[in-house]
């Protein structure tokens, strides 16, 4: 094809029609300009193209991260409420100052229990490596880092403060000396433990404790609404993400 534009160039200026020589060579000129940036605009797309792949594949590794949460946080609270009942169980024998009885071993043994929730950010972390622009919706973007950010956030400090703060310093010191930990013959399906009140007459005049519990039970409360909070957040920032990658794949 070259070969061809210049053997004709020569040509014009064999015949000394430099004229059309010269208007021959800027259409020339024009065409090649024109060729290459048709080139461009093709790689541009295919680059484009690359890129909203890479952001579909994000977004549904993001809803899945987002999933599993969810599902540990449901799991989380399911398990809470199990054990506030042995927190208003034992409340209540003590305030009425109820006869001991063994049911209340497995509520003593795991009225502190709160669990660790197990939230899924690996491909949250990644995202921001490759950088948090890479979800052109800005509004998404942003519910993204509230609910990764803050939400996340806020439950692992919340389970922090818990262990480092409440337990060791609360918890723990008094358990060890009113209770006697053990395991029954036959463990029971939630794997919770089992501990007898060392004295239990000492025990219901020991107003300490029985504050303990009302703040464990006003703790508790708070952890599982905040928790249930987001896992809501999490269903309305799916349904986003879903749209999304509809629209992006259109």
């Amino acid at each position: 094809m070259i070969k061809f534009f210049r053997k004709i160039r020569q040509q014009l200026l064999t015949e000394n029609k430099f004229r059309k020589y010269l208007l021959y060579a800027i259409g020339e000129i024009i065409l090649v300009v024109i060729g290459i940036l048709i080139a461009l605009q093709i790689n541009n797309w295919n680059e484009q193209l690359k890129i909203q792949d890479t952001e579909i594949s994000t977004l549904k590794e993001l809803k899945s991260a987002l999933e599993i949460s969810k599902q540990n946080l449901i799991s989380l609270v399911n398990n809470n409420k199990r054990w506030q009942s042995y927190n208003y169980k034992i409340k209540d024998y003590l305030k009425n100052k109820k006869a001991y009885d063994s049911t209340l071993d497995i509520c003593f043994g795991t009225y502190y229990w709160t669990g660790k929730a197990q939230l899924t950010t690996a491909a949250y972390d990644q995202l921001k490596n490759d950088g948090l622009n890479l979800i052109t919706n800005s509004t998404l973007r942003k519910e993204l880092i509230y609910v990764f950010e803050d939400f996340f956030g806020q439950i692992k400090n919340e389970h922090e403060q818990w262990e480092k703060d409440y337990l060791a310093n609360i918890i723990y010191p008094n358990h060890v000396e009113s209770f006697q930990k053990y395991f029954p013959d036959s463990t029971n399906e939630y794997y919770d433990e089992y501990a007898k009140p060392i004295n239990y007459s000492s025990l219901l005049n020991d107003t300490k404790f029985l504050n303990i519990i009302s703040e464990n039970i006003s703790l508790r409360n708070y952890s599982m609404a905040f928790k249930e909070q987001l896992i809501v957040k999490i269903d309305s920032l799916n349904r986003q993400i879903k749209k999304e990658i509809i629209k992006l794949n259109d």
